[in-house]
């Protein structure tokens, strides 16, 4: 029985290590230029060691996509179970800026940020449904807690959100500024909160990262 764990933990970790690999050549060179040799390589294992652990590179891009929609459903779940923040807008705003540090620093979600906004099998609304959720959740607790000017619909603002970060963070990537994003992102909030937000709410706001 140990022996059987033991193997069931090396199969998890190689799993893994042709994720990480997959997440470095598809941040690189995007879903169609990304090849099977190239990740296999990357992450040490043979063709029958990819193989046994994913079917088809869509399979592969499928675990991808499942990092960053754990890491969404999270925030929804957080979001849902409290406690409160004190304002619920900063912790959108907070929360925009924990996933900007977090591509910054994980290549799988990178990958899964290109995935979502190049043409291809993954540019369709399942990729979007979980960041939506999430920023949806947050801008419908806004709502209840008076944060928000009486126009605002949650889930009509999520869409534009999301969207609004999606062409920042494609912006960073065509301009190779991936180093300005949490600089970008404050820029996206000082000009939409304003539209968003009461006058008493907007000033309490901090729109840069919180450990700036």
């Amino acid at each position: 029985m140990q022996e059987r764990g033991e193997s069931a933990e090396r199969r998890d970790r190689t799993a893994q290590r042709i994720v990480e690999a997959a997440g470095v050549v598809i941040d690189r060179d995007g879903y169609a230029g990304a090849t099977t040799p190239e990740i296999q390589r990357l992450a040490g294992v043979s063709r029958g060691g990819f193989y046994h652990h994913f079917a088809s590179k869509e399979q592969l891009g499928d675990a991808i996509l499942a990092r960053q929609h754990t890491y969404f459903r999270n925030v929804t779940e957080q979001a849902a179970a409290g406690p409160a923040p004190a304002l619920w807008l900063q912790a959108l705003v907070d929360t925009s800026h924990h996933y900007t540090a977090a591509i910054l620093d994980d290549p799988v979600l990178r990958a899964a940020v290109r995935l979502s906004i190049e043409p291809g099998p993954y540019q369709t609304a399942d990729s979007y449904a979980p960041s939506l959720s999430a920023v949806t959740a947050l801008l419908n607790a806004a709502r209840n807690a008076d944060e928000l000017q009486d126009h605002v619909d949650p889930a009509e603002a999520a869409r534009t959100l999301v969207g609004c970060y999606s062409g920042v963070q494609l912006l960073a990537l065509a301009l190779a500024e991936r180093d300005a994003l949490h600089q970008q992102v404050s820029a996206m909030w000082a000009l939409i909160m304003p539209g968003l937000v009461r006058t008493d709410v907007l000033a309490r706001l901090r729109l840069d990262p919180p450990d700036s």
